[in-house]
């Protein structure tokens, strides 16, 4: 609990992107929300540090603009057009991301019962780990991209960096403003879009939990049920239909955050499944000519694994939403709406209408979706058969 408390939002569901999106800010790919216009007026050095952090958003963007030069790494031009395409969607859209950050903040998502808290700790330390793991890789990886050209100076051979340099770097303290160069541009584009890719990932596996809690509620109506009756006097019927509504109000948020998640990065999402084939592809190219004893093998196969997670955690997660979506409804069946602990008939004549609307789910259960392609380990597996397509063509026009 006091790890997460340290947040600036106390509650558990936000504790879980918060560190994720401050990341990003610290990154400059993504805005500070907008100031509340009913509070009362920013001070002047609120006003210098706003601009100053919307300047070095737009020098993150920019600093990219000579990526042609790119192109003969090819895998990494691409990665390069996913990330610019996530990074806008941060700038552009930062006031409704905020927001969508500041509704896991509710009641409905920070219950109090112990166990529906230990869950929404363990996503919050799960958060945690992945953010950290998956950008503590893409940094390593960097790292290595940088160490190759220092071994090449060291041993002799000139070196071409693959980029629009403005002076030549034949002298060692030119090499090294090139080389410390070229490590936070990659370190930078590979902590960002790795950090973005767990964020909204996060933000999936928030739903995901969400529906567990919701499905939890169910299945103990009727004994939450009494128990408040006990506590409070009301009668059993009308204490179960009080929890009934707000567990129909539970899910329509979740509902609510799933879609507006979609309606914001689902384009990214499409673009990022459109070229992830064609990244892996040439990668895979690249990395079949490397010596297996090399550091370079190692940095590609730490690139490869990178790009996998990136498309698997889409994948992973909207299936995880999908299918615990589609067991809500299995959930209000599976209450004990019946016998003398029941709920009571009016929640028993409503319970056919719940369980019809509640994600719909034996037609329309809950998916998330890149647009039009659903987020489902399925689509991973068609990626992944794409991507060795295109290598094998690739190869036979070598034979």
């Amino acid at each position: 609990m006091r790890t997460w408390a340290r947040h600036k939002r106390a509650t558990l569901a936000g504790a879980c992107v918060v560190s994720l999106l401050r990341t990003l800010r610290c990154c400059g790919f993504c805005r500070l929300p907008p100031m509340a216009g009913n509070g009362p007026p920013p001070s002047l050095f609120t006003r210098i540090a706003r601009a100053t952090h919307d300047v070095y958003c737009g020098f993150a963007l920019a600093e990219r603009g000579d990526m042609d030069t790119l192109a003969r790494v090819m895998f990494l031009l691409l990665c390069h057009v996913t990330s610019i395409a996530k990074q806008i969607i941060f700038m552009v859209r930062a006031s409704r991301i905020a927001k969508l950050v500041q509704d896991f903040d509710d009641m409905a998502y920070n219950p109090k019962e112990t166990t529906r808290k230990n869950l929404l700790i363990k996503r919050a330390q799960g958060a945690s780990r992945l953010g950290t793991a998956y950008a503590g890789t893409a940094a390593l990886t960097c790292a290595l991209w940088t160490i190759f050209p220092f071994l090449a100076r060291l041993g002799g051979t000139r070196v071409n960096f693959a980029l629009w340099i403005p002076f030549t770097y034949y002298s060692w303290p030119e090499f090294f403003i090139v080389l410390l160069y070229t490590h936070y541009v990659t370190s930078l584009v590979g902590i960002a879009n790795t950090t973005m890719d767990a964020f909204i990932a996060t933000i999936l596996g928030q739903c995901k939990t969400q529906l567990t809690i919701l499905k939890m509620d169910f299945e103990s109506l009727a004994e939450r049920a009494n128990e408040r009756a006990r506590e409070t006097g009301e009668q059993v019927s009308a204490a179960a239909a009080a929890l009934l509504v707000r567990c129909i109000k539970h899910h329509h948020k979740i509902c609510d955050t799933s879609r507006e998640v979609q309606a914001i990065f689902g384009g990214a999402v499409l673009l990022q499944f459109g070229i992830g084939g064609w990244i892996l592809c040439m990668a895979a190219y690249k990395i079949v000519g490397l010596s297996v004893a090399s550091l370079e093998f190692v940095s590609m196969v730490m690139f490869l694994m990178c790009i996998l997670t990136e498309l698997f955690l889409y994948c992973y997660y909207g299936n995880e939403v999908a299918v615990e979506s589609a067991q809500v409804s299995d959930a209000v069946y599976g209450m004990e709406w019946i016998g003398p602990d029941g709920v009571g008939k009016e929640v028993r004549r409503a319970l056919p209408f719940v369980i019809c609307c509640s994600a719909g789910a034996a037609r329309r259960p809950l998916r998330p979706a890149a647009v039009f392609i659903p987020l489902s380990l399925e689509t991973f597996v068609t990626i992944i058969k794409s991507s060795y397509t295109f290598y094998a063509m690739l190869r036979q026009t070598q034979r």
